[in-house]
């Protein structure tokens, strides 16, 4: 069973292999590589059999009409980061330099637009801005980090080139973390770490898991076990496993997808229909909800919350499989409009109507949805989530609607002893799911805590170079809790 739940990267890359391309100071993404196949990457055309036989950690860059691969070693390669100054006072609390005198505008470049734009023509990326550095004024007063930064700057803007990553779950959540983190919920590489600690998975445990981070969560999960155990992958809204794929999984005998509604519809909390109603009030068509697409069809908040999200960034340009329930009778109706719906249909219909799951043949999924017995599916280990969707800030109810579901998961399919955690970005529903744990006399050891970017802390006398201010320090709100039962308390 060796690599069955992720790749060997001592390895060459080799056709039909997943791998990440991470432009340089900048993001990357995943692509599969074929053969024939051609992606854009860096504004330039790039035919994917070059990539074959090629070892993780390559760089190449774009020089004249072709890619050259760099060569680590090259005493020739970034020479301009030799002007960067190398002596530091050691004395940091007399040291004063700093840019106050340095003015932010085109004065201190001694080349003009036109000769640089003629420069690009005749010279590589690396020389031209070495003579960039070189023609400024004000590069030498600069602190060291004013400097890097400069460089950085001179880099993305001119250089082009990036280099191979291997598809392992570090990689691949620093990669979604850094260009779509709203996909995997903001979900970076620590907290990812400090959902599974706190959920102390083990092997041969069972493991009832909602994932709304594009799969990364069920394929950290299905590593850990390793093919032992199960993992009963509630589907539901926002639900995917592209990224279990991309990690190299191929053995899904333990990755069990069960319907969500179809076994959590007993439990207690908020009722679904309940929840429609009470959307379908709150959108009555208004002048302030009601907006027209590029069709001309009238879109409400709730019609924008439950369509189905085409991940249209997805880097492989294929649609990602999901499985949610089709709240609109749109695709039973033929297209029947948003707004007819709105007058005429009755939410307590929406139940009965037939769910539609979609699955791309290409890809062997880990669908169809399978249907084992109460019983096998009770005395789950671990009951672990990550709630999140990408306009959950308009409806605070509907991630209410979910949060609650998986407690109702926990009441009902949790053993005494076990774990219950859940990962989310709103605030209000997590706080009302850390209320009601502690209320509840079957939980023990209820907690909540607020996951904070490290990048962000700040150290005296010091700041982070690439600090970027798309990036929210605060990422996400963790609550987690022990079952129990009241008899022992």
């Amino acid at each position: 069973m060796e690599y069955q739940f992720s790749r060997d990267i001592s390895l060459p890359v080799r056709e039909n292999d997943t791998v990440i391309l991470m432009v340089h100071n900048k993001g990357g993404f995943t692509v599969k590589i074929e053969r024939g196949r051609t992606i854009k990457i860096c504004k330039e055309r790039l035919k994917l059999d070059m990539l074959i036989n090629c070892s993780y950690g390559d760089f190449f860059t774009k020089e004249g009409e072709e890619w050259i691969k760099v060569k680590r070693g090259d005493p020739n390669y970034q020479l301009y980061r030799n002007r960067i100054k190398e002596k530091i006072s050691e004395d940091v609390h007399n040291h004063t330099s700093d840019n106050r005198d340095i003015h932010d505008d085109n004065s201190a470049q001694k080349l003009s637009y036109d000769e640089i734009q003629r420069m690009k023509k005749d010279m590589n990326a690396h020389d031209l801005i070495e003579t960039i550095v070189d023609n400024s004024e004000t590069f030498s007063k600069k602190t060291k980090m004013a400097q890097e930064k400069y460089i950085m700057r001179k880099e993305k803007k001119h250089m082009k080139l990036f280099y191979i990553r291997p598809c392992d779950l570090y990689n691949v959540c620093n990669c979604y973390f850094t260009s779509f983190p709203h996909k995997i919920g903001y979900m970076n590489f620590a907290n990812l770490g400090m959902i599974l600690y706190m959920a102390n998975i083990l092997h041969g445990f069972k493991v009832m898991v909602l994932d709304h981070s594009l799969g990364l969560l069920t394929g950290a999960i299905s590593q850990r076990l390793a093919g032992s155990g199960k993992i009963y992958r509630l589907v539901t809204k926002g639900v995917s496993d592209k990224i279990i794929h991309e990690l190299g999984v191929t053995n899904f005998d333990n990755i069990i997808s069960i319907d969500m509604d179809e076994y959590l519809e007993n439990g207690e909390g908020i009722n679904r229909k309940t929840l429609v109603n009470r959307e379908l009030k709150d959108v009555t068509p208004t002048d302030n909800h009601v907006k027209t697409d590029d069709c001309g069809t009238h879109v409400t908040d709730l019609d924008e919350f439950i369509t189905t999200e085409r991940d249209t960034e997805d880097s492989q340009g294929e649609n990602i499989t999901t499985g949610e329930p089709n709240l609109s009778n749109n695709l039973q109706n033929g297209g029947t409009s948003n707004k007819r719906r709105l007058e005429g249909e009755d939410p307590d219909d929406l139940d009965d109507m037939v769910t539609t799951r979609k699955k791309k043949q290409a890809i062997p999924g880990i669908y169809p949805l399978h249907h084992p017995n109460m019983d096998e599916v009770t005395d789950c280990q671990v009951v672990i989530g990550n709630i999140s969707f990408n306009k959950c800030d308009k409806l605070n109810r509907v991630v209410h609607y979910y949060t609650f579901k998986l407690k109702e998961g926990a009441d009902k399919y949790l053993e005494m002893g076990g774990r219950l955690v859940v990962f989310g970005q709103q605030y209000q529903p997590m706080a009302s799911l850390q209320a009601a744990l502690t209320r509840s006399e079957n939980y023990v050891n209820v907690k909540f805590e607020e996951v904070f970017i490290r990048e962000h802390q700040m150290i005296q006398l010091r700041t982070h170079p690439l600090m970027r201010a798309e990036v929210r320090p605060f990422c996400g709100f963790i609550v987690s809790a022990t079952k129990t039962s009241s008899d022992i308390i």
